[in-house]
């Protein structure tokens, strides 16, 4: 299965939401999804629309996201 840069934002912004949920569940998982969250994103950053009129910022992304 192969993300887009979008689609790795959003999922970024749902793990920074969702880590806090799971952490009170006593998994210890926090610095993993930290990890995880930051990876996303990073690839989610596309340098190629720095400029353009559908910039780079999550409110665009998201448009993006769900005209998918």
């Amino acid at each position: 299965m192969k993300l887009t840069k979008d689609e790795a934002r959003v999922l970024a912004q749902a793990m920074r939401i969702a880590k806090y949920e799971m952490n009170t569940l006593s998994f210890n998982v926090f610095d993993k999804f930290t990890e995880l969250e930051d990876k996303l994103e990073k690839f989610g950053k596309d340098k190629r629309r720095i400029g353009r009129t559908s910039q780079d910022d999550f409110n665009d992304c998201l448009k993006r996201f769900a005209k998918s």
